[in-house]
């Protein structure tokens, strides 16, 4: 059986901090995603770390998300 690699997305909001957890890579970067969303025009204030034992996976996500806030800025 393989291991399950587990992935934590911490979230600092003006709102305060957002602890999601999940089981797939994808799945993480979905609900971080929905967060980040909610502060469309100011996504460069919210900060965030990716806690995950696959080194590559949580360096996509940190990506993603970078680019995500860039684009949502700019809206």
């Amino acid at each position: 059986m393989m291991p399950q690699t587990h992935f934590r997305v911490t979230l600092e909001t003006r709102d305060g901090r957002r602890v999601l957890n999940a089981r797939a890579e994808r799945e993480a970067a979905l609900m971080a995603e929905s967060v980040m969303r909610r502060y469309e025009g100011e996504t460069l204030t919210v900060g965030f770390s990716i806690d995950c034992a696959d080194r590559e996976a949580g360096s996509r996500i940190a990506f993603y998300l970078t680019d995500l806030a860039l684009e949502l800025d700019l809206a």
